[in-house]
């Protein structure tokens, strides 16, 4: 079958990989210890600068398009020094390879990078039209320690994932699962990338052209006991002990992986190893906002896997910036998601 959003899958890939660049070079060098992992700034500095790159690239290429990104300038207007230090990054990363970088726009001055910036904070969506919905850095807690984070890029049209990327810099699957403290600590990690009903790919990041992609097969079925769920033992919003009692009544273990970023842990039920994802919150009014799904799901769903609320409806991306007509989530291999998400409603009757 043809790519049908071919040009829209090599412009997000492009500008991931050169956001990964950037984001990775700033974890470098927090590690080295030349920024401080106890002050916020380099995440601070990281996340509007990605968004720039992200927001400059798909912007030139599909001018008409909307955007929403987690982030808004305004913070970089009443801070000149942050505003400095995050234009200088913005206008030195670049990919090495010169064909690949020319697909690409960058901001030509301080404040048409601004002004990218807040085309993605101040932007909405709709159910109709297109919208790229991005998370620049998603994990900022881990990113400071030198752990797993994201760069996540989507393509909505009419409210439907078309077009998923995630760029995952510290993704190491020797061991066949992803582990917050095994990291790419010599490369770039790995791209996961979808669209809608063409199947899922999977390629290391480079400093330049794209590399090749190898397709992301589906997991066999496993018995229940051995599944691995997914979740992030230090959410303060995630009823967690409901979590476990779904687990416990499967007969599986809890948590089997624990990791703190929403997308990386899209990215552990893809290639990682892990086969059900839980979003009971302690709240039931709690909504989650798009750039922390966009993305992982249409990669997870291409790969055999399956997504509803906790009613069994639908994850609905065309209300904005917020999932706010969708209460919680079950993901999980399709095989097995129904019985999932009927433990899950029992448990929250119970």
């Amino acid at each position: 079958m043809p790519n049908t959003f071919s040009q829209e899958l090599l412009i997000a890939e492009l500008a991931v990989q050169r956001a990964s660049v950037l984001t990775k070079s700033i974890q470098s060098a927090v590690n080295k210890g030349e920024l401080s992992k106890t002050d916020s700034t380099p995440v601070t500095i990281a996340d509007f600068a990605a968004q720039a790159l992200l927001i400059s690239a798909i912007h030139h290429a599909f001018p008409e398009d909307k955007l929403i990104g987690e982030e808004d300038a305004d913070a970089l207007r009443t801070d000149k020094n942050l505003q400095q230090r995050v234009w200088e990054l913005v206008s030195s990363t670049h990919l090495d390879d010169a064909e690949s970088e020319s697909m690409l726009a960058s901001p030509t001055s301080v404040e048409e990078m601004l002004e990218f910036i807040d085309l993605g904070g101040r932007g909405t969506g709709g159910r109709k039209g297109r919208v790229w919905m991005m998370d620049p850095i998603d994990g900022t807690k881990t990113f400071l320690h030198g752990q797993q984070y994201a760069v996540a890029l989507a393509l909505v049209e009419d409210g439907e994932e078309k077009v998923g990327v995630l760029g995952c810099p510290n993704f190491s699957l020797e061991t066949g699962r992803v582990d917050e403290k095994s990291v790419d600590e010599k490369g770039l990690g790995l791209m996961l990338s979808a669209v809608k009903g063409e199947g899922a790919v999977m390629r290391p990041m480079r400093t330049g052209s794209l590399q090749a992609a190898l397709p992301i097969e589906m997991s066999k079925d496993k018995e229940l006991k051995d599944l691995n769920f997914v979740d992030c033992a230090t959410s303060q919003s995630l009823d967690l002990e409901k979590h476990r009692q779904v687990a416990e009544i499967i007969g599986a273990s809890w948590p089997g992986m624990d990791l703190f970023s929403s997308q990386v842990r899209y990215g552990a039920l893809i290639v990682g190893g892990g086969d059900v994802m839980l979003r009971i919150h302690k709240r039931r009014n709690k909504v989650s906002s798009v750039w922390d799904h966009a993305g992982g799901q249409l990669i997870f769903r291409e790969v055999g896997g399956k997504i509803t609320d906790l009613d069994g409806k639908e994850i609905e991306f065309g209300t904005g910036r917020k999932l706010d007509v969708n209460v919680g989530m079950v993901a999980a291999k399709e095989w097995v998601h129904a019985r999932i998400l009927q433990v899950a409603q029992e448990v929250l009757k119970g």
